[in-house]
């Protein structure tokens, strides 16, 4: 039940060595094909790297998952095409995005790649350095980039504390 499926996805950095399998992506990337979109522009554009120093400088760049993204076996960059939006819409192009990039780590976690959500959230001048060192077209904006790996046998999450949903939530206010 979706109830049960979503309290069961955590962030994870402690991956596994099992392959993730091409198809098992393909089918999730298959499963976000219907996330919804302003006006339905689908901007929403994915690079995945699979290669070690691919990986590697990506997250050096990244700077935020120091300590364990070696154990990473792919990263997802996710990117919103910006000539999809006009100019009054500065920043749909995040909600896009944050849409499609929970939806992938729901469609991961169902095809049971372990995965991890990672901030891009630099400044513009960081951004165009990992755009060129990474080949990401210049129209296109990093929204967030997701580690993948395989679930180990025995894994720990971090052990956060969830504020309630009566704590965030008005009515008729």
């Amino acid at each position: 039940s979706f109830p049960t499926f979503s309290q069961s996805r955590y962030s994870i950095r402690d991956f596994g060595t099992e392959p993730v399998s091409q198809v098992k992506l393909e089918d999730a990337f298959k499963l976000c094909e219907r996330t919804p979109s302003a006006c339905n522009r689908q901007s929403v554009r994915l690079h995945v790297f699979t290669d070690r120093e691919k990986i590697d400088e990506l997250c050096k760049m990244q700077m935020g998952c120091k300590g364990f993204y070696e154990s990473f076996q792919g990263v997802i960059l996710v990117c919103s095409d910006m000539t999809c939006y006009a100019f009054h819409e500065p920043n749909q192009f995040f909600a896009d995005g944050g849409l499609y990039a929970m939806n992938l780590m729901y469609a991961l976690h169902a095809n049971d790649i372990a995965n991890i959500p990672l901030t891009m959230g630099h400044k513009a001048k960081q951004l165009t350095v990992i755009k060129k060192r990474m080949g990401i077209p210049a129209n296109e904006q990093p929204i967030l980039l997701i580690g993948y790996g395989s679930y180990k046998d025995k894994w720990k999450v971090a052990a956060s504390k969830r504020k309630s949903w009566k704590s965030y939530v008005s009515w008729n206010s």
